[in-house]
């Protein structure tokens, strides 16, 4: 008997900006937690099929959804909505002095490579701000895993997730650079 996975197919992945922050309740979060310093806060949230932040500047807020393509969420403050290919980069210039550098990659790997970066990650997941390993699809296979990794300077966060999906031997990476 197999047990279903929590997490999409990594083809099915979308990755979206808001100016604006939203409700908590619209997302499954497995881990969380909060980075402060005077010049910003910024929750980090761990779901299912990815992760949100949201990050608060004076009175700018920004979130970062990466998630399933059919989850259905506002489109009120949406500055960008797209589905995760092989490669996507943007930048964009916000309200409040702040720019949003994103990169976000879906790389699907040979199943060797594939469980050489898992296990890198489960040693990186240690050290994370915030990680989290999900239930197997079933008891041979590997956990799905999810990292952020989070550094700060005086006028910039750098934000890096990796989320793997076993089943699909694909690694999800986004990295992004908040200057303020």
């Amino acid at each position: 008997m197999k047990v279903g996975s929590a997490r999409p197919d990594a083809s099915q992945l979308a990755f979206r900006l808001y100016e604006r922050s939203l409700h908590p309740e619209l997302f499954r979060v497995s881990r969380a937690t909060l980075m402060e310093t005077d010049d910003f806060s910024a929750m980090l949230r761990i779901c299912d099929a990815g992760h949100v932040i949201e990050l608060r500047h004076g009175g700018t807020v920004i979130t970062e959804v990466v998630g399933a393509v059919e989850q259905e969420l506002p489109q009120r403050g949406m500055c960008v909505g797209e589905r995760l290919a092989s490669c996507r980069d943007r930048s964009l210039s916000l309200d409040g002095n702040l720019t949003v550098h994103t990169s976000a990659h879906v790389e699907r790997l040979d199943r060797e490579v594939f469980s050489e970066i898992q296990t890198e990650l489960q040693m990186d997941a240690r050290r994370a701000a915030v990680a989290c390993e999900f239930p197997a699809a079933h008891r041979m296979q590997t956990a799905p895993l999810s990292v952020i990794q989070a550094d700060a300077n005086g006028r910039s966060l750098a934000v890096h997730a990796f989320h793997t999906f076993p089943e699909n031997a694909a690694v999800v990476r986004t990295q992004t650079l908040y200057e303020f």
